[in-house]
C-alpha cells in the first residue's frame, strides 16, 4: 500500500542476512554493554551506512569487505527516523561483508525494548529479571540493526548473566562458559530466517516444567520461582496447539524448540518470539480448580494464538507494518479454531460472538477506520493493535471460511505458507493463493472488508436481501464509514438444515428459503441484521429454535439497533425474553450490557419500572440457577450464573442477593465465575472496610488471576475517597503493565469515574512518561460511560482533542465519538421512561 518513498524505511544498498549478538546485561545498575557483528551484502558502493539504532551509546562501525577493513570516522544519529549513519573515509565495496559494532544501554521501565522486570516470592524475597520485547520497532533500542520486517535474517545470540540465572532465546543452547567470575557465557543456535522484532532473550530466576515431546519438538513452560503448579493448562493447551498447527497447515513447527514463559511486567497479553514466547502472567499460569472458565479460556486462547503465529507471522512476515493485521487477524481466527477443537463444550465460535460484537462496536463510529491502511512510521504502527485488526479482521476471515468452505479456504492457507516460507508477503498473496484454491473472487470480495472502514447494515423485507452502511449516527465531520461491501450472506429455512449461499452487492438479492428464514445463518456474517415487518413476525415465535450463535447475533444486532436509535428499548426488551432457559452466556452478555446504558441514562426517579423490568427478566434465571452449581451443568452455566448474580446485584439491587455476596465475601469463599460477580456485588455497596481487604488481598494473592480479579475489582466502588486513593496507587504501587488499565476501570464508575478522570488527567504529561506507551490508549476506558452530563461530556471532548496519543488518538477519538452517540442514547432513554 506504499504510495511514496518512505522516509522511515531504509534503503536495500546493504541488507542483513546473519547476526552475531553478545550481550551482558547489569541488572542492579540497570544497563548493558553488547557487540553485534552483522553480515551483509553491500549493493551500492557509498561512503556511507544507514541502520536503526535508538537510545544506544555506540562506538565505531567496522566493515571488512574485499580482504579491507573500514572503520568509520563518525556517527550521525536521527531522531526523528530512529537510524544512526556511520561515514567512512572512502567507498565501502560491493559484495559480502561483516559489520561489527559496540553499544552499551539502559534496561529500561516501560516494557519495550530491553528492559528490567521485578517480583517478589513466596517466601517474600525481592527478584530482578531482564527481558525484551521487539513489537513493533524496538530491536533498534537493544542492538543496531535493520529494524523492518523485510529484512530477515538469522539470529545467533550470546549472553554474559550471572552465574546463578537462568537464561533463555529462541534456539536451544549450544554451549555455556564458565568465566570464573560468578558470570557464564550461554550461546545459542542459529535461529531460521526471520524478523527483528522476534528476537528474544530473558534472564532471571525461572524454573521450567520438564519438556514435553511434541511431534518432535521439545515444549516447556518457564515461571518464576515457586509457580509450577500453575503451568498444568498452559502445558496440556501447547501441546494440543502445537499438534492441532503442524497438522492443519500441513507444515512441521518451524523452530528448534518451544518454551512458553510468563514475565511478570508485560504489556501485551503474549508475543510471539520465535521458540520463546512470552506472555503476561495472567496469560499462561492459572489454578485449574479455582479459576473462572473465562480465565481458563484466555490462557488457552492465547497459548493457541501465539502458537498460530509460528507459521502465520514467523514462518511468513508482512513486508511491512500495514499487514500486521493479517498476521494478528489470521491468529485470532485460529486461536478459536484451535480452542474450539482443544474443548468443544466451551463453544468458542459463539463467545467469539462477544468479540465480533465489540469490534463492531467501534466499526459503527465513523471515526472507524479500514481494516489495512498506509503506515508510515512506527507511531502509525501503534494505531493498528486494537479490535479492527483483531477481532474484525479475525470475524471477516471466518465470515470467508465459511463462505468458501473450510477444506478449501484451509487448502488455501497451506498453499500460501508453503510458497511463501521464511520470506516476506502483502494482503493480496493470501487472496491469490485464496483464488486459486476456490475459484471465487476473494480479492475483490475481500478488498470491499479490508480497505474500507465500517460495515454494512443488511434488511430482509419482503423476500429480498439489501444493504446500506450501518452507523450509529450522523457523521460530525468526515466519515471513515464505506458506502458498498461484496457480503457473503448466508440463510436458511428454519424447517431445513439446508444453507443458501448468496453473494450480495449493490443490487438487491431474492431469497427462496420458505418462511420463516433466518437472515446471517450461522452467525459468522461480519454485518448487522434488520428483519422487514412480516419477516420479523414469522420469526419472533421461534427464537428458541435458532442455533446458539444465531440467537447470540440477533441479541447483539438489535442492542446495537437499540444504541443507534433504530429501535425502542421495548422492542429490545421483547427479544430479550424470548431467551428461554438455556445456559447461553453470550447472548445475556449483550443484554447485561444494555442494561447497563440504560441504568446509567435513568435519573432517579425514572429507575423503578426500568429496574422492574431487568428483574423480570433475570429473576427467572436466577430461580433455575441458584448459587451453587447444578448436578451435570454445562460448564457454560457458572458464567450465565455471574451474568445474572451481577445484574441482580448491581442494577436491581436485590437485598438478598446482596447479603448473600457480602457472606460469600467475608468468608473467602470465591472461586470460578462466581468470584468477579461477588466482587462486584460487594464493591457497588461501598460498606466501610471493603476497599482495604480487597487491597490486602490484591497483595497476598495466590495466583495471577485471582491478583487480577481484586485490582480489576477497585473501579466497582463507586465511594470517591477508595477511587480516588486507587487512582493514586497506579502512580505509586500497581505494576506499569496495569496502572493505565486500572485508571480507565475506575473511570468508568457512575458516580467516581469524572473524579477519577479529573485526578489523572491533572497528571497526564507524568502518566504519558511512566506508563507503556502501548498501554495509554486504556486511560480512554471510561469515556463512553460519561452519558449523563453534557458540559462534563464537552469537557472530556476538549481535553482529548488538545492532548493527542499519536499513533494510539485514533482508539482516543473513538472513544470519544461513543461518548457522543451514548450522550444521544440516554437522552432517548428517558424520554421512554
Amino acid at each position: 500500500m506504499k504510495t511514496s518513498p518512505n522516509p522511515y524505511r531504509l534503503s536495500r544498498d546493504v541488507v542483513p542476512s546473519a547476526y552475531r549478538i553478545f550481550l551482558t546485561p547489569d541488572l542492579e545498575a540497570a544497563t548493558f554493554t553488547g557487540r553485534v557483528e552483522i553480515d551483509v551484502d553491500i549493493n551500492e558502493s557509498k561512503p556511507e551506512l544507514t541502520m536503526h539504532a535508538k537510545e544506544l551509546v555506540l562506538g565505531a562501525a567496522t566493515v571488512t569487505g574485499a580482504g579491507t577493513s573500514y572503520r568509520s570516522s563518525e556517527a550521525n544519529f536521527d531522531a526523528t527516523y530512529e537510524t544512526v549513519t556511520f561515514q567512512f573515509d572512502s567507498a565501502l565495496p560491493i559484495g559480502p561483508a561483516t559489520l561489527e559494532i559496540a553499544f552499551t544501554g539502559i534496561l529500561n521501565d516501560q516494557l519495550v525494548g530491553f528492559y528490567r522486570s521485578t517480583f517478589v516470592d513466596d517466601h517474600g524475597v525481592a527478584h530482578t529479571i531482564a527481558t525484551t520485547q521487539m513489537e513493533h520497532s524496538d530491536a533498534r533500542q537493544v542492538f543496531p540493526c535493520w529494524d523492518e520486517p523485510s529484512f530477515k535474517a538469522t539470529f545467533q545470540i550470546n549472553l554474559t548473566v550471572p552465574s546463578e540465572l537462568a537464561a533463555y532465546s529462541n534456539s536451544p543452547v549450544v554451549s555455556e562458559t564458565d568465566l570464573g567470575n560468578g558470570q557464564r557465557t550461554v550461546s545459542y543456535f542459529p535461529t531460521m530466517k526471520m524478523s527483528t522484532y522476534l528476537v528474544a532473550f530473558v534472564v532471571g530466576d525461572f524454573e521450567e516444567t520438564p519438556a514435553v515431546d511434541v511431534l518432535g519438538t521439545p515444549l516447556r513452560v518457564i515461571y518464576p520461582v515457586g509457580k509450577g503448579h500453575l503451568a498444568d493448562l498452559a502445558m496440556e493447551a501447547g501441546a494440543f496447539a502445537l499438534q492441532f498447527f503442524s497438522e492443519y497447515f500441513a507444515i512441521a513447527y518451524p523452530g528448534d524448540k518451544l518454551d512458553m514463559i510468563a514475565i511478570p511486567d508485560f504489556a501485551f497479553g503474549a508475543m510471539e518470539n520465535l521458540g520463546l514466547i512470552t506472555y503476561r502472567e495472567s496469560a499462561l499460569l492459572v489454578d485449574a480448580e479455582t479459576a473462572s472458565l473465562a480465565e481458563k479460556q484466555r490462557v488457552a486462547t492465547v497459548v493457541a494464538h501465539e502458537i498460530a503465529h509460528m507459521w502465520f507471522g514467523d514462518l511468513v512476515t508482512m513486508e511491512w507494518w500495514e499487514g500486521i493485521w493479517l498476521n494478528e487477524a489470521f491468529a485470532t481466527f485460529m486461536e478459536v479454531l484451535c480452542t474450539n477443537a482443544f474443548r468443544p463444550q466451551w463453544k468458542m465460535w459463539v463467545s467469539f460472538g462477544v468479540d465480533r460484537d465489540a469490534a463492531l462496536q467501534i466499526d459503527g463510529l465513523h471515526s472507524t477506520r479500514p481494516i489495512e491502511y498506509e503506515v508510515i512510521s512506527p507511531d502509525d504502527t501503534r494505531g493498528m493493535f486494537d479490535v479492527l485488526t483483531y477481532e474484525k479482521g479475525g470475524s471477516v476471515l471466518r465470515m470467508l471460511e465459511q463462505y468458501l468452505g473450510e477444506s478449501v479456504f484451509r487448502d488455501g492457507i497451506s498453499t500460501y505458507l508453503v510458497k511463501h516460507s521464511y520470506a516476506n508477503t502483502v494482503t493480496t498473496d493470501l487472496w491469490d493463493a485464496l483464488e486459486a484454491t476456490s475459484g471465487q473472487p476473494v480479492r475483490s470480495l475481500m478488498n470491499t472488508w479490508i480497505l474500507q472502514g465500517g460495515h454494512p447494515l443488511v434488511t430482509l423485507e419482503d423476500g429480498v436481501v439489501r444493504q446500506e452502511p450501518f452507523a450509529y449516527g450522523p457523521a460530525r465531520g468526515e466519515s471513515a464509514i464505506g458506502s458498498s461491501w461484496l457480503i457473503p450472506v448466508l440463510t436458511r429455512s428454519l424447517h431445513s438444515e439446508k444453507v443458501s449461499r448468496h453473494l450480495l452487492g449493490d443490487d438487491p438479492v431474492a431469497v427462496s428459503d420458505d418462511a420463516p428464514v433466518v437472515l446471517n445463518a450461522g452467525g459468522s456474517g461480519v454485518f448487522r441484521s434488520r428483519y422487514g415487518a412480516n419477516e420479523l413476525t414469522q420469526i419472533a415465535g421461534h427464537i428458541q429454535e435458532l442455533e446458539e450463535l444465531e440467537r447470540a447475533t440477533l441479541v447483539a444486532d438489535s442492542w446495537a439497533s437499540l444504541f443507534s436509535g433504530r429501535v425502542t428499548w421495548s422492542a429490545f426488551y421483547a427479544i430479550a425474553t424470548g431467551l428461554g432457559g438455556q445456559d447461553e452466556p453470550t447472548p445475556w452478555t449483550s443484554v447485561a450490557t444494555a442494561v447497563d446504558f440504560v441504568n446509567r441514562s435513568l435519573g432517579d426517579d425514572q429507575r423503578a419500572p426500568f429496574v422492574a423490568q431487568v428483574r423480570a427478566l433475570f429473576w427467572p434465571q436466577f430461580e433455575r440457577l441458584g448459587w451453587n452449581a447444578r448436578q451435570g451443568e454445562s460448564e457454560l452455566a457458572p458464567q450465565l450464573r455471574a451474568i445474572v448474580i451481577s445484574t441482580l446485584g448491581t442494577v436491581v439491587r436485590d437485598e438478598s442477593v446482596r447479603s448473600e455476596a457480602v457472606a460469600r465475601f467475608e468468608s473467602d469463599v470465591m472461586d470460578g465465575d462466581l468470584a468477579r460477580a461477588i466482587l462486584r456485588v460487594v464493591a457497588s455497596q461501598d460498606r466501610p472496610g471493603d476497599y482495604e481487604t480487597f487491597l490486602e488481598r490484591y497483595r497476598r494473592a495466590h495466583n495471577p488471576q485471582e491478583e487480577q480479579r481484586y485490582l480489576w475489582g477497585l473501579g466497582d466502588f463507586n465511594d470517591d475517597r477508595c477511587a480516588l486513593d486507587a487512582a493514586e496507587k497506579c502512580f505509586s504501587e500497581f505494576r506499569n503493565q496495569d496502572a493505565a488499565i486500572v485508571l480507565g476501570l475506575l473511570s468508568r464508575s457512575p458516580d467516581a469515574g469524572p473524579k477519577v478522570w479529573k485526578y489523572f488527567t491533572s497528571r497526564w504529561d507524568e502518566a504519558i512518561e511512566k506508563f507503556p506507551p502501548s498501554s495509554l490508549s486504556r486511560l480512554a476506558l471510561g469515556v463512553p460511560l460519561f452519558i449523563g452530563d453534557e458540559a462534563f461530556a464537552t469537557t472530556v471532548d476538549a481535553f482529548h482533542a488538545n492532548h493527542s496519543l499519536g499513533g494510539e488518538q485514533r482508539t482516543i477519538d473513538q472513544q470519544l465519538e461513543r461518548m457522543r452517540v451514548g450522550l444521544t442514547f440516554a437522552a432517548a432513554m428517558r424520554q421512554q421512561f
